[in-house]
């Protein structure tokens, strides 16, 4: 044999080595990229899934939780307002009535519901002792436009203002 069919035999057996090493060095390489994407992937999801659960827990139960209450503040006034309808049917209903009464003329409480305009300038033409109390008929303002007594409520005690 000669030196460069030695060198060759040598060399051959290297290069062939070399190319199964790097065949295996390619492979492993090539699997540990996929791995590594796997990874990236999970952690990924696992990072969407996060962020995803803490705009629910941060956002969506604190603006569900208020539109709940919202919701229930809503039913309460609509409840409240019937029933203020149905007692202002029943103010109407009385006063229509009190409207026909036979001693509606000296009658204190329809006097009292008669609003006066503030603008006029009129003073308290009667009495209003209080209470049950009603001015005297007949007085008015100067100019006969205002017979009424004002609007002003009496206080708690039921002495005049």
């Amino acid at each position: 044999m000669e030196l460069s069919e030695i060198l060759n035999i040598i060399l051959g057996g290297g290069l062939i080595g070399t190319i199964v090493t790097l065949r295996s060095t390619a492979r492993k390489a090539k699997a540990e990229a996929v791995k590594a994407e796997a990874d990236a992937e999970t952690v990924r999801i696992d990072n969407a899934e996060h962020a995803t659960r803490i705009l629910v827990d941060n956002i969506v139960k604190p603006l569900k939780d208020e539109f709940n209450e919202t919701k229930e503040e809503l039913v309460e006034t609509k409840k409240e307002l019937a029933r203020n309808t149905r007692e202002m049917a029943r103010l109407r209903k009385a006063l229509d009535g009190a409207n026909s009464c036979e001693h509606r003329d000296g009658c204190p409480v329809l006097d009292r519901l008669r609003e006066q305009p503030k603008d006029r300038g009129c003073e308290r033409g009667g009495t209003d002792r209080g209470k049950g109390q009603h001015r005297e008929q007949g007085a008015s303002c100067g100019d006969g436009a205002c017979t009424d007594v004002g609007s002003e409520p009496d206080p708690e005690d039921g002495q005049p203002p």
